[in-house]
């Protein structure tokens, strides 16, 4: 078996200035579901964070659906945790558990038509009152850690918070820096489709502009070309040509049967003449 150095959500290390760079643009799932290249483990990502060493800055780039909540706060520790600066740039969307990975940041950079999701974590469970009841402390539990991290960086109370989390509130670059959520704004770039995976499903208030192909929203209107007015134009253009060559005593009842009728057929019939 090859040996695995780097994943395929991307790290990229600058010997030269002695930074790196890592790219989650994928859903954050658990060890055994990543099914798709660009799938991130808290595993895998450990171990290429490890593989790094010691550097001096760290570029977290996010454009991701989010995904399993104790995967993505495993990384979000890993990150807090390692010596390095880090900055994150936010060059989609930082939805649910993704959005609190970017809080490890001690930059948060968005742009101004970025998007950040956040929202109450969910999760299912079966068996009797009491396997019941744990899921709802375990739950609960992870709320509270992933308030605590918003709370980090966010200019707001816990209670405000909350409540956002239970409406899933989505927030601009703009919006999400008044309210402390990132640290710097930048030029709006173009704004890509919402991936498309399992975890979208989930979400109430997706913004429209994400669930459209941008290519859709600047691919140009079909132009309708009016056959008639073309052939119009081209018999009275071929008409006026020839009207010096036509006999003086033409009869202005022949005139008008050439006039009326389907134009495509009157250029055919001038052409042929």
């Amino acid at each position: 078996m090859t040996k695995r150095v780097f994943s395929c959500f991307n790290f990229r290390k600058d010997e030269g200035n002695n930074t790196a760079e890592i790219d989650i643009y994928g859903d954050i799932v658990a060890d055994g579901y990543d099914w798709f290249d660009s799938d991130v483990t808290s595993f895998n990502f450990k171990k290429d964070l490890d593989a790094l060493g010691d550097v001096d800055k760290i570029y977290v780039n996010i454009n991701s659906n989010g995904g399993f909540v104790y995967e993505g706060q495993a990384i979000y520790n890993q990150l807090k945790r390692h010596s390095a600066q880090i900055h994150v740039r936010i060059d989609g969307m930082a939805a649910s558990i993704a959005s609190v990975i970017a809080m490890a940041g001690d930059v948060i950079e968005m742009p101004a038509n970025a998007q950040m999701m956040i929202h109450d974590p969910a999760g299912g469970a079966f068996g009797n009152k009491a396997d019941l009841e744990s899921a709802i402390r375990a739950l609960d539990a992870s709320k509270q850690s992933i308030i605590a991290a918003y709370k980090s960086k966010s200019n707001l109370d816990e209670a405000e918070i909350e409540a956002m989390m239970g409406e899933e509130t989505w927030m601009t670059g703009q919006e999400a820096f008044e309210k402390g959520f990132a640290t710097a704004v930048i030029n709006p770039v173009q704004q890509v489709a919402m991936l498309k995976s399992p975890i979208t499903n989930t979400f109430r208030n997706v913004p429209k502009q994400l669930l459209e192909p941008a290519a859709a929203k600047h691919e140009p209107k079909p132009q309708v070309l009016d056959i008639d007015a073309i052939a119009e134009a081209v018999v009275a253009k071929m008409q006026a040509k020839s009207a010096v060559d036509q006999d003086e005593t033409t009869e202005p009842e022949q005139q008008n049967k050439q006039e009326k009728g389907n134009p495509l057929f009157n250029v055919l019939k001038a052409l042929s003449e």
